[in-house]
C-alpha cells in the first residue's frame, strides 16, 4: 500500500474508482484513448492532485484494467469477483466488495467518494471543495442538474398521449417547479454521521458530459481538443 497523504480537514477519505471491462454501449470504454491517454486516467489524476483525498483504488475485476490504473497511480488492492462485474451487478455491492476488503486489511476510513470514469471533467479544486463538506457537516454530498421547466414542460407517455408531468397552474401556466438530476461527477458519504445532505449544482455543460455512447466521447475529445475546460 502507498503511503497515504496527510489527511485534510482531519478525515481520512477515500475514492474508490468503479470500472468494469463489460459495457454494452462502448466497448471498452474505461480504457479508451481520450486524447492520447485512457479515459480512466482523468479521474485517477484529479483524485491524486487533491489535497482532501487521501487513497484512491480502482474496483474492477479486469487485469487491463487493473495495470492501467496501477500505471496512473492508482491502487488495486485487489480484484472485484465477476459475479460483481456483470451488467445486472450495482455499483452499491462493488463499493461493499472494496471496503470490506480494505477493513479486512485493516483500512477504515471517514468517509467515501465515488468517482466515475466516465465523468472526466472534474477539477482538483471542485473535489477539495466538496470533500470540505464533510467537515462542514454533511455526510451526504452529490453533484446535480437542475433542469428547469418554465418553457418546456416535461411530458409522460400514456395510452399512447404525451401528459404534463405538472400540473398546469392558473390559465394553463406550466408549473416553474424545477426537477434534479444526479450526476456521477461526485458521490460522496461520510461515516458515523448525523443525517445532513448537501447538493452542488453543475452548470458548466462540459463537466456534465457522461461517456455512455461513441458521440459522447467524439465530444469530450472536442472539448479537449479546443480547450474548452481547464483541467488545472
Amino acid at each position: 500500500m502507498k503511503q497515504p497523504k496527510q489527511r485534510e480537514f482531519g478525515l481520512e477519505i477515500l475514492a474508490i474508482i468503479p470500472a468494469r471491462g463489460g459495457s454494452k454501449g462502448l466497448k471498452r470504454k474505461n480504457i479508451l484513448n481520450l486524447c492520447g491517454k485512457p479515459l480512466i486516467s482523468y479521474s485517477i489524476e484529479v483524485a491524486l492532485a487533491t489535497q482532501a483525498i487521501s487513497r484512491v483504488v480502482v474496483s474492477t475485476e479486469d487485469h487491463e484494467i487493473a495495470e492501467i490504473s496501477k500505471a496512473y497511480g492508482a491502487e488495486i488492492p485487489f480484484l472485484r469477483p465477476a459475479r460483481l462485474a456483470d451488467d445486472k451487478a450495482s455499483v452499491g455491492l462493488a463499493s461493499q466488495h472494496m471496503l470490506q476488503g480494505l477493513e479486512e486489511q485493516g483500512y477504515i476510513p471517514d468517509a467515501l467518494v465515488m468517482l466515475y470514469p466516465t465523468s472526466p471533467f472534474r477539477t482538483p479544486s471542485l473535489l477539495d471543495y466538496l470533500c470540505s463538506q464533510f467537515a462542514a457537516g454533511f455526510n451526504h454530498v452529490v453533484t446535480a442538474r437542475r433542469i428547469d421547466t418554465n418553457m418546456q414542460p416535461l411530458l409522460f407517455r400514456r395510452n399512447g398521449l404525451l401528459h404534463p408531468l405538472l400540473p398546469a397552474k392558473g390559465h394553463n401556466q406550466a408549473s416553474r417547479q424545477p426537477f434534479e438530476r444526479r450526476y456521477g461527477l461526485f458521490q460522496g458519504t461520510r461515516y458515523r454521521a448525523a443525517d445532513k445532505y448537501f447538493t452542488h449544482f453543475i452548470n458548466d455543460e462540459a463537466s456534465l458530459v457522461d461517456i455512455d455512447t461513441l458521440e459522447d466521447f467524439f465530444l469530450a475529445e472536442e472539448i479537449i481538443k479546443t480547450g474548452a475546460f481547464r483541467f488545472e
